[in-house]
């Protein structure tokens, strides 16, 4: 473990952690949409290994440092569920309390369904909440680095983000500094004292001129990640943006499946 950083303003109940792990002389090869296992030492309560935990991975492929054999995640501390009971999180909150210099036991890179698009002038969706924007941390990143490379130009990046506030969304400070004429990034907090409870959703359907005209591009992709709740909400809210375009929700929903430009990562 090279680096333990806070990513979010929130207090310690609801604080989200970006991790960077080195793997040294390993050979470790990933892309973005991938992730990993981490296997927290010790047993559970009966007496059995703690099994793997399973993580986005949140930097691009040339590594969180470019050209350095390192990785990154992003991983919440988990204290009580919503009761205030004891809530399951040994290896999120053994990941969280990691020190500079200790080595953690991991397995992967796993997955292939959420890969990013290879063609660099592809348009990508982003829509997620909380540490469902892991995956999306590691497709901009490349994104933005192949563009300061001058090499090319690249499609068009639009990002839904929500959390209960804006202490808790994860990189708000480093989101703020993305160019505008880079990224489209929509904000939605459900929680703002004194403010309306906003979702993905409500944005989506805010946005829907600009949303459809991306959706009628065949090479557009959508990646959707976080909890399981979002995912009806987000599937609704595209049909509606498409159908009041007077468009067929059946036919292109159907259409960004079979040619595999929706995913779907929900937890």
């Amino acid at each position: 473990m090279v680096g333990n950083f806070n990513c979010t303003e929130a207090g310690f109940a609801n604080e989200t952690h970006h991790i960077v792990l080195d793997m040294g002389a390993m050979p470790f090869p990933v892309l973005e949409g991938q992730s990993i296992g981490i296997l927290p030492p010790g047993v559970d309560a009966k007496g059995r290994p703690h099994t793997a935990r399973q993580y986005s991975i949140a930097s691009p492929r040339n590594g969180e440092r470019p050209g350095y054999n390192n990785i990154s995640l992003t991983v919440k501390r988990v204290t009580a569920d919503h009761q205030g009971k004891p809530a399951h999180g040994v290896a999120s909150n053994y990941v969280c309390d990691l020190v500079v210099g200790d080595t953690v036991q991991l397995i992967g890179p796993f997955g292939n369904s959420f890969l990013m698009p290879n063609h660099p002038r592809s348009n990508i969706v982003m829509i997620c909440t909380g540490t469902g924007s892991a995956p999306m941390r590691a497709m901009t990143e490349w994104r933005r680095r192949l563009r300061k490379s001058g090499k090319f130009e690249g499609g068009k990046l639009m990002l839904f983000f929500g959390a209960r506030t804006q202490q808790e969304l994860p990189y708000f400070g480093p989101l703020q500094n993305l160019p505008k004429d880079f990224i489209d990034i929509n904000l939605a907090f459900s929680r703002t004292p004194g403010q309306p409870k906003r979702y993905v959703q409500d944005l989506m359907r805010e946005r829907a001129i600009d949303l459809v005209a991306l959706l009628k591009d065949p090479n557009t992709y959508i990646y959707v990640c976080g909890l399981k709740s979002m995912e009806e909400g987000v599937v609704l809210a595209l049909r509606d943006v498409v159908q009041e375009a007077g468009l067929s929700w059946e036919t292109l929903g159907a259409a960004l499946k079979s040619e595999g430009r929706l995913h779907l990562e929900t937890y």
